[in-house]
C-alpha cells in the first residue's frame, strides 16, 4: 500500500503539535466515495487500565461541572463523520439499526395514603452496532452499501507515566474484507477530551486530502 501524509499547521510554541494524519491506500484504488454503513468509534486499551477507555469513570467521585461521558464517541464520531459526508460519503449509521425492538416494562407503586404512581422503564434492543464484522459486512451488503467504515482509538503507554492516543479509520470492502483505506493519527494523551477531538479532526482531514482536497478547509500540508 502506498502513503500520503497530510499535516496541519504547528501551534504555538507552548502548545502541543498538531497531529500529523497518515493515509494508506492499494495502488491504483478508485476513490470515489459512496453509501457506506459507518460505526460508532470504539475504544482499546493496550498495556493501560481499561478504565482509560471509560472516561466517565476518571472522574467518577468527584465534584466537576462538566463530567466526561462513556465513550470517546462522543467526541470522535460527529466531527468524524462531518468529515466523512464533506468527502461525498452517505452514511447509514450502524448504531441506529435496531436488531429487536426495546423491551418497555410497565409497573405502579400505591402508597399508604391512596396514593399511586406510574413508571415505565424501557431497555433499548441491540443494534447493527453490536453485530460481529462478519454480519455487519453482511447487513451492509443486504443494503446495497458498498463499504463498512470502523473507527478504533487505542490507548497505550508512552513512558515517563504518560500515555499516547491512536485514532485509526478505515473502510472495509463489504465483499472481499479488504481494506479500501486506512487513515490514522495519534499523539500523547493531551487531554481526556482535547485529544479525541483533535485526533477525529486530524483523521477527518486526513480523509479529505486523498478524496476530496477541494472541500479541506485550511492549508493541506
Amino acid at each position: 500500500m502506498r502513503g500520503l501524509v497530510a499535516s496541519t499547521l504547528g501551534l504555538a510554541a507552548c502548545v502541543q503539535v498538531a497531529p500529523h494524519a497518515i493515509v494508506q491506500v492499494p495502488p491504483g484504488e478508485e476513490y470515489a466515495a459512496g453509501a457506506v454503513l459507518v460505526m460508532p468509534t470504539t475504544c482499546v486499551p493496550d498495556g493501560v487500565m481499561p478504565e482509560l477507555c471509560s472516561p466517565v469513570t476518571l472522574t467518577s467521585g468527584q465534584p466537576t461541572l462538566n463530567p466526561l461521558p462513556a465513550s470517546y464517541a462522543v467526541y470522535v464520531d460527529p466531527t468524524l463523520r462531518l468529515k466523512l459526508e464533506f468527502a461525498g460519503y452517505t452514511l447509514a449509521e450502524g448504531a441506529a439499526m435496531r436488531l429487536e425492538t426495546g423491551e418497555r416494562t410497565d409497573g405502579q407503586t400505591t402508597y399508604g395514603d391512596g396514593a399511586a404512581f406510574g413508571t415505565t422503564a424501557v431497555v433499548a434492543g441491540s443494534t447493527v452496532a453490536d453485530l460481529p464484522p462478519s454480519d455487519v459486512r453482511a447487513v451492509a451488503r443486504s443494503l446495497g452499501l458498498g463499504g463498512v467504515i470502523t473507527s478504533t482509538l487505542t490507548i497505550s503507554p508512552a513512558g515517563f507515566g504518560e500515555i499516547r492516543a491512536d485514532l485509526v479509520v478505515t473502510l472495509w470492502d463489504v465483499d472481499s474484507s479488504a481494506s479500501r483505506w486506512i487513515v490514522r493519527c495519534g499523539e500523547r494523551m493531551y487531554g481526556y477530551r482535547e485529544t479525541p477531538l483533535r485526533l477525529a479532526n486530524c483523521v477527518g482531514n486526513g480523509v479529505l486530502a486523498a478524496l476530496a482536497p477541494g472541500n479541506l478547509i485550511g492549508q493541506a500540508l
